[in-house]
């Protein structure tokens, strides 16, 4: 049987131990993150103890599933998986939820109905179980090269950056180049981030020119995986190859520690190429859109 628990009769501590037991377990789906994406999260819970966060708002009076901005994959995780599993989970979401919009975890396997659309999307990863010296004869020619061009003269990299620091730099650049960032993004991400750096789960690796910070990376670690949440680099950093020192240095310390590196991926062409030239593989992990809106609206959010 599986259980639908409104916000309130959540029991955060059994919902991490919960998914503790899961092998498909993520840093995006712990209970203090989720409060922060959607302090009003509800839960689906099996008898077996797989769980499913249900994140959701309401618009124009509509309840509908969303993807919160800097959280990749949502969907259900469990302690072990059958062809069942999944699809009965997707439909035990109460029917109050008209449209979802969400991005499913690479563990799930799942057939889109007659109103659903199903898109892939990629996530690319590195194992550093290998030494240093055999991560880095994995990677490409290219970033071989770029890691060459400053000589004896490498950027100095840096580790006591802040959460506004890195969310203010992160604005400016990326968040500016990509125009996608929804209403509250910039705010959400800094809380995460500041909530991770206070229970030890965030690194942050940057490099600054003078006073200025030019160049920085953000590490969700947790449970044997490693999440590169965010990167930032404006101009300064770009001619000093910051971020590919940035990563190499953070694959150099974590080598031989068997940690999985997350690049959490891209379809961007550009920031693909950039993750596998370190070594990178890719996985898949699926899009879902389900629109069971009243006639009207559901045409017009084909």
């Amino acid at each position: 049987m599986i259980r639908h628990l409104p916000h309130s009769a959540i029991d955060k501590a059994e919902w991490d131990r919960l998914l503790l037991r899961c092998p498909d377990r993520l840093w995006y789906v712990q209970s203090w993150v989720l409060d922060l994406c959607c302090p009003q999260w509800e839960a689906l819970i099996g008898d077996d103890g797989s769980i499913m966060p249900l994140i959701w708002r309401r618009k124009f009076g509509v309840d509908y599933l969303y993807q919160p901005y800097a959280v990749q994959q949502q969907g259900v995780f469990a302690p072990s998986r059958d062809v069942r599993t999944d699809g009965d989970f997707l439909e035990a979401v109460p029917k109050r939820f008209k449209y979802w919009d969400i991005h499913l975890n690479a563990a799930m396997r799942v057939h889109a109905d007659r109103n659903d659309r199903l898109t892939t999307s990629t996530d690319q990863d590195l194992d550093l179980s290998s030494d240093a010296t055999t991560l880095r004869a994995g990677y490409s020619q290219g970033h071989r090269r770029n890691l060459r061009k400053c000589g004896d003269d490498p950027p100095v990299i840096v580790r006591d950056l802040t959460a506004s620091e890195f969310v203010t730099l992160f604005d400016r650049t990326t968040g500016a180049r990509f125009a996608n960032i929804p209403k509250g993004g910039t705010v959400l991400l800094e809380r995460l981030i500041s909530g991770a750096m206070e229970r030890g789960q965030c690194t942050l690796l940057g490099v600054r020119e003078g006073d200025v910070l030019i160049a920085a990376v953000c590490f969700m670690e947790w449970e044997g995986r490693s999440i590169l949440l965010k990167s930032a680099n404006d101009k300064a950093g770009t001619d000093r190859q910051a971020m590919f020192h940035l990563i190499d240095r953070y694959i150099s310390e974590h080598a031989a520690s068997g940690v999985l590196l997350d690049f959490a991926g891209s379809n961007t062409p550009s920031v693909a190429r950039f993750n596998a030239g370190f070594g990178a593989r890719s996985t898949v992990y699926l899009h879902l859109i389900r629109n069971r809106l009243p006639a009207p609206l559901r045409w017009f959010k084909r």
